[in-house]
């Protein structure tokens, strides 16, 4: 008897057939699951590991019918269903891994579901979990519905949490989610309700879910008293926010005041943690006797414009405390410009600038490889200062140096600050600077005496190059020097990500914005062409000096051969 071809043989592994079929869409895997039995269950766990319409779910059990004339009605059973349709669905329940339930008015993803749907299927099911190996579950609807599919083995739980109208609160649902998920190692919630008319209720599930690992809050949720709470779970290595709009944003007043107290035993495993508040309060936080010294990533963001001296005195408690520090972000208030503030440059204060004195203790941080400062005044760097820095920092791997302040119109930077970070830093990744990219001061970088395609060292890991508001003038010249040094497919960023208010001051200050980001998608838009011919101009002059080192060693051979018959010798090839 023949054996099977090794094509076969390899087609029959069900961990090869996983990661095929984790590329194909949905309707290829539908007939994958129909070639045979082994194909059939590797392509089902595919179609069903991630769930996103619950209406394709419980049309298995019974059909579905639209309620309603309007083309957005809602669906519903045609009959309750029995026994026998449970056991059917059954086959895919199990499979579902992930699941992200989205219904909330006319948004949803699949079509929307009646409530009496969720009433049948709570009345009607046969086992108590409805998907049984459901681990991570998203949920953006009616909280009433959500219990029916919450349970002990779910770890990684997202919440999207309405307003609520007072007195309602979410605190009784919140008693379901710790009887009914008491493992959970994730807690992402999202909303747009200040913590302060959900305090009670948070810090009831936060004491409730002591297997917490990493907690995801909106701006401004971690208030003095959600922090102490925090600060009891044992397994909890992650604190942080993020500034995407569904993650929602609390109110500033809730963190105006932060002053937390940590006893014996606070947080004995934090090494990630994002904190929103003033910088006076953070220094006063990390100075206490039971802080987290431990930390491997610290970022700060505050809604104050601070002072050099107390970014200075930051960075002076953390380069004591937390010597294993690898990622530090300090964010401060970007205030916008207004006719009482400074309109220019001329018109800050020198005392208002981080200069490079501020930033001088970065250098005693021995682990630090990201570092990330946003100001509402550019920085007062000069070139030798970055090249100083860079020296210190051959780990670096991220560096945002206020790329995008506010008052924009001068830079003391040119395009030469670039290169230190290039010849220093072979690790970095990602460069923000807010330069004056001017071809009045384009650097040159060419010496008689190497080839031109060796005048300057590349970066040798870039991705991303972060100018923000930079300004810049001729932008074929700019992308021209910036193929030197930038490998191939790296992106050019600009523009900003701090909000503006509907100013006549801050209107025209983003048209001027918008005018340099303009010329910046230019150079982007030039910059991959030119890299791919520097690349072509280095290959050639790689093989001609090849050529002509083995021209060298040719002509060293022949010169020692004529030496050696007398020097008037004729030496035949």
């Amino acid at each position: 008897m023949l054996s099977a071809p090794p094509s076969s043989r390899v087609l029959a592994i069900p961990e090869l057939l996983d990661m095929i079929f984790a590329y194909l869409d949905d309707p290829s895997n539908a007939s994958n699951a129909s070639v045979c039995k082994q194909w059939s269950n590797v392509a089902l766990d595919t179609l069903w590991r991630d769930l996103n319409d619950l209406h394709r779910l419980f049309s298995i059990l019974k059909p579905l019918k639209q309620v309603g004339e309007a083309p957005d009605s809602p669906y519903a059973f045609v009959q309750a269903p029995d026994a026998e349709d449970w056991r059917r669905l059954e086959k895919y329940s199990r499979r579902v891994r992930r699941f992200r339930f989205l219904q909330v008015d006319s948004d949803s993803e699949g079509p929307r579901l009646c409530p009496t749907v969720f009433e049948d299927v709570a009345r009607t099911r046969t086992s108590l979990n409805l998907l049984p190996n459901l681990t991570s579950l998203a949920w953006h609807g009616p909280l009433s519905f959500a219990p029916l599919f919450l349970h002990n083995n779910i770890k990684h739980f997202v919440l999207y949490l309405p307003i609520f109208i007072p007195p309602e609160s979410p605190l009784p649902f919140f008693r379901d989610v710790a009887s009914r998920m008491p493992s959970l190692s994730l807690l992402d919630l999202r909303t747009r309700l200040p913590m302060r008319d959900m305090e009670e209720a948070a810090l009831f599930l936060l004491r409730s879910l002591p297997k917490l690992r990493k907690v995801i809050f909106p701006r401004y949720s971690a208030t003095t008293r959600i922090i102490e709470t925090l600060a009891t779970l044992e397994d909890l290595g992650c604190v942080e926010f993020q500034y995407v709009a569904e993650q929602g944003i609390g109110d500033p007043a809730d963190t105006a005041v932060f002053k937390p107290t940590l006893n014996v035993g606070a947080f004995p495993s934090l090494w990630d943690l994002s904190l929103t508040c003033r910088v006076e309060d953070c220094i006063a936080f990390m100075k206490q006797t039971f802080a987290p010294v431990n930390l491997t990533a610290l970022y700060v963001d505050s809604q104050l414009i601070e002072s050099p001296a107390a970014v200075h005195e930051l960075l002076l408690v953390l380069a004591d405390t937390c010597q294993l520090l690898e990622a530090l972000g300090i964010i401060t208030l970007i205030g916008g410009v207004t006719e009482e503030g400074p309109q220019t440059l001329a018109e800050v204060p020198s005392a208002d600038r981080i200069n490079f004195a501020t930033l001088r203790p970065l250098q005693n941080f021995p682990n630090l490889n990201i570092f990330e400062i946003i100001h509402q005044y550019p920085l007062d760097l000069q070139l030798e200062e970055l090249e100083q820095l860079a020296r210190s920092w051959p780990s670096l791997r991220k560096l945002i140096l206020n790329n995008e302040p506010v008052i924009s119109d001068e830079s003391s930077l040119t395009l030469k600050a670039l290169l230190p970070f290039a010849r220093h830093c072979p690790e970095l990744e990602q460069l923000g600077l807010f330069i004056n990219a001017s071809t009045a001061d384009l650097p040159s970088t060419y010496h008689a005496d190497l080839p031109p395609a060796y005048q300057s060292k590349p970066f040798s890991k870039l991705r991303r190059l972060s100018m923000g508001v930079s300004l810049i003038a001729d932008e074929g010249s700019i992308a021209l020097f910036l193929s030197q040094i930038c490998p191939l497919n790296t992106d050019v960023e600009c523009g900003i990500t701090w909000e503006t208010p509907e100013q006549r001051e801050e209107q025209a200050l983003l048209a001027v914005i918008q005018e340099r980001c303009v010329k910046w998608a230019k150079v982007l838009e030039l910059l991959p062409l030119l890299t791919k011919l520097r690349m072509e101009e280095r290959e050639r002059t790689r093989l001609l000096m090849a050529e002509v080192e083995d021209l060298r060693m040719r002509s060293g051979v022949l010169m020692d051969r004529v030496k050696a018959a007398g020097g008037d010798s004729c030496v035949m090839l």
